[in-house]
């Protein structure tokens, strides 16, 4: 059946109008029921109590959302999207699409300023990520502390009281990686958390089998398979704090 699910991981809220007035911007996924999956931006204004979207604009087919925020009255939306010979599964370009509010309630987008860039680790730099589900339907625990980093091709990070690296190698096709589980390193303390050993063999393993990486409504996706089963990690983005 075809439905329409609100993207509710992310939003942006701030002025679209020279009154300054907020509103937020929102994404909408529209599945007609076949294999497409149709994103929509949509603003949303509260009046009267009431929430009114009184503007919407088609952004593309199976496109990844890497990032959405409000800066002087424009909407700025980072995505992932198909490249010209990707597959439609796999999207490649890094592309940023900007809006603005017309007098009519109208969303125009603006013509695209900076080229695509292709997806690649190097996008990862200057982010910090905490893991939040070891895959779909499989959250960590409220008292993990599992973080990631990509440095001069490296993924690094803090499990529990330790911290380890990984050497991430990129391949052809654009989101796609090989970690070297060979080239591992992780500290030795003890951290005082019966669980915390388990942690750390299962994250090992399940980051020594990723392959891939994207976006998925601003949070990052690594693919992986461990033991024949695959899976995706979800990390949420954090505030970056400098390795120790």
């Amino acid at each position: 059946m075809p439905q329409v699910i609100l993207l509710d991981d992310i939003k942006a809220v701030g002025p679209l109008t020279p009154n300054n007035h907020k509103m937020a911007a929102v994404l909408l996924n529209y599945s007609p029921g076949g294999t497409g999956q149709f994103l929509y931006l949509a603003v949303v204004d509260k009046q009267s109590g009431h929430l009114n979207n009184i503007a919407t604009a088609f952004v593309g087919d199976r496109f990844r959302v890497k990032d959405l925020k409000i800066v002087n009255k424009k909407i700025i939306l980072d995505v992932i999207q198909p490249g010209k010979n990707d597959p439609a599964c796999c999207p490649g370009d890094v592309v940023r699409h900007v809006w603005h509010l017309n007098k009519q309630n109208e969303l125009i987008e603006e013509p695209r300023l900076n080229k695509e860039v292709r997806l690649t680790p190097d996008i990862l730099s200057n982010t910090q990520w905490q893991l939040e589900s070891w895959r779909y339907g499989d959250p960590v625990s409220a008292d993990s502390d599992i973080s990631l980093r990509y440095v001069n091709g490296r993924f690094m990070g803090n499990i529990a009281c330790n911290q380890y690296t990984v050497t991430v190698k990129s391949k052809v096709q654009p989101g796609f990686i090989d970690v070297l589980e060979n080239h591992v390193s992780v500290t030795e303390k003890q951290c005082g958390n019966p669980l915390a050993a388990e942690q750390q063999q299962r994250y090992l393993e399940q980051l020594g089998g990723v392959s891939q990486f994207t976006y998925f409504a601003g949070k990052l996706a690594l693919s992986y398979r461990v033991n024949g089963q695959f899976g995706v990690m979800i990390y949420s983005q954090v505030p970056l704090i400098k390795a120790k």
